[in-house]
């Protein structure tokens, strides 16, 4: 089976689609090992089961920015893995849309141990949301260039509309979070409950039905 092709036939560089896959994997796989390193083992002078209980419910914020992360991160791997099943070729744009995406990914780990070391402020809250409105963003830009440049597979124009509509799904709900912030109340109850929105990704696939390709 021939390689999927960046530039399109008769590139002389070398560089695939395959290779651009191969990067994204490799990139993902990093990123979701390091968030556990946001986790540390308590370090308790004198240990008792009653020190060992509270110092793990101090750890609940690490925990829960670690998990939602990680499924976070787990769901863009995913549906960068779909796109690339209807991508048959790459070109230059599509190539550093998705360098830049990675710069993002990438960062997930250290928004992610801000958040868990500092939610009770609203910066930390801010810049998680941002970091994964850009993931989001991008890799919406990836799909709409992938489908406008004539890269992908045949797609009837319901299928790229649908797909395109998937597509927009988590960076609006990464908008909705980063609205929640901003609400008057938010700084009297904690703005890390505005990563609650993101728990609203299940019940939307749910009621329209897996990420549409």
């Amino acid at each position: 089976m021939q390689d999927k092709e960046v530039f399109g036939k008769g590139n002389s560089s070398g560089i695939n689609a395959k290779r651009i896959e191969t990067l994204v994997d490799g990139i993902f796989a990093i990123a979701m090992t390091l968030l556990v390193l946001g986790i540390t083992v308590p370090s308790i002078a004198n240990p008792t089961e009653a020190a060992l209980y509270q110092a793990i419910y101090d750890l609940i914020p690490n925990l829960y920015s670690y998990a939602l992360s990680f499924m976070l991160l787990a769901i863009f791997w995913r549906l960068n893995h779909l796109q690339f099943n209807r991508i048959q070729r790459a070109d230059a744009t599509l190539l550093w849309i998705i360098v830049v995406w990675l710069l993002f990914v990438a960062l997930v780990p250290f928004s992610a141990f801000f958040v868990g070391e500092y939610g009770d402020f609203q910066l930390p809250n801010i810049f998680f949301d941002l970091n994964l409105l850009a993931i989001g963003l991008l890799l919406f830009l990836n799909w709409r260039h992938a489908l406008n440049s004539g890269l992908t597979d045949e797609m009837d124009e319901e299928m790229k509309k649908s797909s395109l509509r998937s597509n927009l799904m988590l960076p609006s709900i990464s908008l909705l979070a980063l609205a929640l912030i901003f609400l008057p109340f938010m700084k009297e109850y904690g703005y890390g409950w505005s990563s609650l929105a993101y728990l609203l990704i299940p019940v939307i696939k749910h009621f329209s039905g897996n990420f549409k390709y």
